[in-house]
Parts: structure tokens; C-alpha cells; sequence
């Protein structure tokens, strides 16, 4: 994975983490929502002067933008259970079904 694919997805992380959508994060940062879109996927490359902006906005320090998880170093178990305690009983079936799929 790219850089730029890497620092969109830290990004996206910690902004649905502060529960802040695309939206509110651009008018925070004076962007337009596409933008943040392209950079959450990693089409855009912001300028630091940007990123110091988009840290602000997520109270964050720029370095901890670039703090990537590599994907062996996460404890998949762990994650999973987070994500399925944040979600709807109907959606916490789906992702049985998917899971159940895989086997």
C-alpha cells in the first residue's frame, strides 16, 4: 500500500474515531468534500501546510498521521469484536454472514 493510500485511511480513521463526517471535516479545514474524499482513498496528496490543518481540525499532531498499523501488527480478533459492538443487530448478522461465508 502507498503512502498516500496510508495516510487517506489514518485520515478516515481518526475522523469517524472523532465521529466527524467528510462534510464537516472540509468546511473545518476550508476544503472542498471531494477533496477529502480523494484524500481518504489516497487520490490526493495535501500540501503540509494542509495536513497541519487537517491535524488541527482532529486535535491530532501531524506525526500521528503518519503513524501507520501494519496490517500483521493488528490483532484482528480484537478489531472485529470493536467493530461488531458498534454496529445494529441487523448489520451484526451481515457480518456473520460474511464471516460464515469465508469458512
Amino acid at each position: 500500500m502507498q503512502t498516500s493510500e496510508l495516510l487517506g485511511l489514518k485520515i478516515k480513521e481518526i475522523r469517524k474515531q472523532r465521529h466527524i463526517t467528510q462534510e464537516t471535516l472540509a468546511e473545518m479545514v476550508d476544503l472542498d468534500i471531494g477533496y477529502i474524499s480523494k484524500l481518504e482513498v489516497g487520490r490526493n496528496f495535501p500540501k503540509i501546510g494542509t495536513l497541519e490543518k487537517i491535524a488541527n481540525a482532529l486535535n491530532v499532531e501531524l506525526a500521528e498521521l503518519f503513524q501507520f498499523t501494519r496490517q500483521n501488527d493488528l490483532d484482528f480478533k480484537t478489531e472485529i469484536i470493536k467493530i461488531y459492538e458498534q454496529l445494529n443487530k441487523e448489520k451484526q448478522y451481515t457480518l456473520y454472514r460474511v464471516a460464515k461465508d469465508l469458512l
